[in-house]
């Protein structure tokens, strides 16, 4: 049986109604407690009142198996678009019962699984050596891509030419938190950061892509203190989705301009 809207698809106006409602009613179905075809009194008595105008607008004049077939393909595709749960991600002091894992290992983590490409975006790398080497491990011993997006502080004046002051700024980030020599990360940084004055802009932001398949977010910066000392709190997604759309946002600031990118 095909439902509406696309072989295999849930019927649109099923979007409505919340997978919970769906299952009890399938269950509801299967052991005779509601019986086809279906009514708002009938299904009143099981327990589902609130959305059961749009049940009735799909079920309505149905049999059972026809019932059945349906909430079967709804229950399906909401399973397969269920998210895997967001792990929470700590730095700092906590509760005996705390379960959030530690922003460094993490991090470590992520990058030793990196197999093709790591998109890292930070507003400070502070002597971020030892939170980096083993992205430089990888990409030395596997091949894989880096794309770093850094924050810049803007300039008090004007340099001649303005893209001078992002090359000091990025020549001292290399120095400091990239000691490895190559393979080099491609680094961007936001080219608003070259004028000095208002308006003031930061890349503030704090993540990091691998594979297009994992996404950390944080508000820990890339140094021994964001990583072991402040309290901080991050979330990581096993969200092929997510990631995929993430990385998408950054690689879309180099094609349309908006960064400009240092070669070390």
């Amino acid at each position: 049986m095909t439902a509406a809207g696309g072989e295999g698809a849930a019927p649109a106006d099923l979007g409505r109604v919340s997978g919970s409602t769906l299952q009890q009613l399938r269950d509801a179905l299967a052991g005779d407690h509601v019986r086809a075809p279906l009514s708002a009194t009938a299904l009143g008595a099981v327990g589902i009142r609130d959305q059961a105008d749009a049940l009735l607008a799909v079920l309505g004049g149905h049999g059972k198996l026809a019932c059945l077939a349906i909430l079967g393909v709804a229950l399906t595709g909401r399973a397969r678009h269920t998210r895997p749960p967001a792990e929470l991600v700590w730095t700092g002091p906590e509760s005996h019962s705390a379960t959030a894992r530690d922003t460094a290992v993490v991090l470590r983590h992520l990058f030793e699984s990196a197999q093709e490409r790591v998109i890292l975006a930070g507003y400070s790398f502070s002597h971020a050596e030892a939170v980096l080497g083993p992205l430089h491990h990888v990409m030395r011993d596997r091949g894989v891509q880096a794309t770093f997006f850094v924050n810049i502080e803007q300039p008090k004046q004007l340099t001649n030419p303005p893209e001078a002051h992002a090359a000091a700024e990025l020549a001292n980030f290399a120095a400091e938190s990239w000691p490895f020599g190559p393979p080099f990360p491609r680094i961007f940084y936001d080219k608003r950061a070259l004028r000095p004055g208002k308006p003031w802009c930061s890349l503030h932001a704090k993540c990091v892509v691998v594979d297009d398949t994992q996404a950390f977010l944080s508000s820990a910066n890339f140094t021994d203190r964001g990583q072991d000392r402040n309290i901080e709190a991050g979330v990581l997604l096993h969200d092929e989705l997510f990631a995929r759309t993430l990385a998408q946002q950054w690689m879309g600031l180099i094609s349309a301009g908006h960064v400009g990118e240092w070669v070390p």
